[in-house]
């Protein structure tokens, strides 16, 4: 069964880089007849719509906020079919610079008396 994987990728282009990877696995098939490019779209409008609740509803996950999406699927009889119990997802969430510059400034000074 093959893997979509869309990598570490900023939460804000997720949709499209699942789509283009899925869309580029998928070129075989798409050139060979097995598939069509509206199910190869469709099957990632799927995805997309299920990841885009678990991201942004229900992780507050932010667009500078960086994920890595994985999830099996296979091609049956001319459609994409997503095995979800398979669904990964990773989330790393952005510190704010701020925050970040003040604790570097701080440790450099305790370092430094």
């Amino acid at each position: 069964m093959p893997t979509l994987s869309t990598g570490f990728v900023i939460a804000g282009v997720y949709a499209d880089k699942l789509r283009r990877t899925l869309f580029a696995q998928l070129r075989n098939d798409v050139k060979e007849g097995r598939l069509s490019n509206q199910e190869v779209a469709r099957a990632a409008a799927e995805i997309n719509q299920l990841l885009f609740h678990i991201l942004v509803e229900d992780l507050k996950i932010g667009k500078g906020d960086v994920v890595r999406v994985k999830v099996d699927y296979e091609v049956v009889d001319g459609s994409v079919k997503w095995d979800l119990s398979t669904l990964s997802v990773e989330a790393f969430k952005r510190t704010n610079d701020d925050e970040v510059n003040n604790i570097v400034k701080k440790r450099i000074e305790e370092l430094l008396k």
